[in-house]
């Protein structure tokens, strides 16, 4: 690759990571939302799916941008909802566990290059 494709290469994937580091904080928010609305209605498997999805969804991004911390908090969050889809966790008995990585990950998206590891 000629240094002046790997420049337009490094910009673009500047952009995208400044890009990426903007939406977090909406990101969060729904993160934060759905999770109001599952704990509003523990057998409503709609609610569920949301929130497992945002916070999928969110961990292969963090990742993906080497936000690992991010990842990470997120995959232990996956790793509850996990448990309470198979039924080896109740959602009420989980509430605590939820809160606490929500709490970790908000303090990490509110200080993103904090998190980035190269």
């Amino acid at each position: 690759m000629s240094d002046e494709k790997k420049r337009i290469f490094q910009k673009r994937m500047t952009a995208l990571h400044e890009k990426y580091c903007k939406q977090l904080p909406e990101k969060y928010h729904e993160i934060e939302r759905s999770w109001k609305e599952y704990q509003t209605d523990f057998n409503n498997t709609d609610f569920f799916d949301a929130f497992y999805r945002y916070i999928h969804t969110l961990k292969g991004t963090a990742a993906t941008f080497g936000f690992n911390t991010q990842a990470d908090i997120c995959f232990e969050v996956q790793q509850v909802l996990t448990q309470i889809k198979d039924q080896q966790a109740s959602p009420d008995e989980s509430v605590d566990i939820i809160n606490q990585h929500l709490a970790k990950l908000k303090a990490y998206i509110n200080t993103p290059a904090d998190d980035i590891e190269e």
